[in-house]
C-alpha cells in the first residue's frame, strides 16, 4: 500500500510542472528562451517579458508573436534591427495590457511572422 502511496505521489509531481509551464514554440528562426506576463502590480496585466534570439544571417526587422493567456490571444509586435545569435530581451506592451493578471505563465507564446532586413517575411 506505501509503494502505490508514493508512485502516485512521485507520478503526481512529475506530471504539475508540465501542466504549469507555458508551451513556448521557437519558429521562423526565431528561438524563444522564455515569455513571462508581467503584471503592473496592481493585479493587471502589463504585457510580457520575451529573451529570444534571431538565428538567421539577415536581421529580422520585425517579429510578431502570438500569445495564449486565459483563452484570450494577443499578437504583440517587436520591431528594431535583431541581429543573427544577438540575445533580445524585450519587455513588450503593445498588446495583453489591462487584463486580470492570473500568473506568469502563458499557455502558449510562439512566433507568427518575421520581417527580415533582405525583404524576406517568414509566416
Amino acid at each position: 500500500m506505501q509503494r502505490i502511496f508514493l508512485t502516485g505521489l512521485i507520478a503526481a509531481a512529475l506530471l504539475v510542472p508540465s501542466a504549469a509551464s507555458a508551451e513556448i514554440v521557437s519558429a521562423f528562426g526565431i528561438t524563444i528562451q522564455s515569455c513571462v506576463v508581467n503584471s503592473n502590480g496592481g493585479g493587471l496585466t502589463n504585457g510580457i517579458n520575451i529573451v529570444y534570439y534571431n538565428t538567421h544571417p539577415s536581421p529580422a526587422t520585425e517579429v510578431d508573436f502570438l500569445v495564449r493567456y486565459r483563452g484570450h490571444k494577443y499578437v504583440l509586435i517587436d520591431r528594431g534591427t535583431f541581429t543573427q545569435n544577438a540575445q533580445i530581451n524585450h519587455n513588450l506592451a503593445n498588446s495583453m495590457v489591462g487584463r486580470t493578471w492570473q500568473g506568469l505563465k502563458a499557455n502558449l507564446c510562439t512566433v507568427a511572422r518575421v520581417y527580415l532586413a533582405n525583404g524576406k517575411v517568414l509566416q
